[in-house]
């Protein structure tokens, strides 16, 4: 399991690491015993590791944050892959495209896959076909961002490029399959914070 690294975050501040400043904060004001006392953490807490069902791994890195890890698969299910890290970021996939981030900040909450997967399988040809996606703007309401996508020429006979346009926005994905038609390596447009997220499958 040690070879699982939790996702680093060096240029965005969570919540969660915000929460964590707080805490440290009030030991240095306060004192241990009162600090644990208020925030009510009393007694021994452990992350739970992630329960794995397969020897697989994902490699994924954040250029825009320099961040980078190493995640293992904890479920699976008609054709959606979770996988995770051990501090509980996890990324949901279906057929190998992205469909929810949790854990990250500025999360992709979801996203309508089916075009983009039929296209892979080479269903759509040229067509456009849509891809909704819903986000959390900065007061926990939903935010949708509606694309029309459609697949783009490529001279790489292993790669497929996808353009996916809105009305102030467009951005590419990049996919390359492997002789079985599975995505063993993307690279994603997640959001426009994050930005791309690029994924490559390593043998464990």
């Amino acid at each position: 399991m040690g070879e699982i690294l939790a996702m680093m975050r060096p240029r965005h501040i969570s919540w969660r690491a915000a929460a964590c400043s707080a805490a440290l904060m009030l030991l240095v004001v306060g004192g241990c015993s009162n600090a644990i006392d208020t925030l009510g953490l009393g007694g021994n807490v452990a992350a739970p590791e992630p329960q794995l069902i397969s020897p697989e791994r994902l490699r994924v890195s954040l250029p825009s944050r320099d961040a980078q890890a190493v995640l293992g698969p904890v479920s699976r299910n008609g054709g959606v892959t979770v996988w995770q890290t051990l501090d509980g970021i996890s990324l949901s996939f279906r057929d190998g495209v992205l469909i929810e981030t949790r854990g990250l900040g500025d999360d992709l909450m979801s996203s309508d896959a089916a075009g983009t997967v039929a296209m892979l399988r080479g269903r759509m040809g040229g067509d456009y076909y849509p891809q909704i996606r819903t986000y959390l703007d900065g007061e926990q309401r939903t935010a949708i961002r509606s694309f029309m996508c459609r697949r783009a020429a490529t001279d790489d006979s292993v790669r497929i490029d996808e353009t996916c346009v809105s009305t102030n926005e467009t951005v590419t994905n990049s996919y390359w399959l492997n002789s079985a038609g599975s995505v063993i390596r993307s690279r994603q447009w997640v959001g426009p914070d994050i930005e791309y997220m690029e994924t490559e499958h390593v043998l464990h």
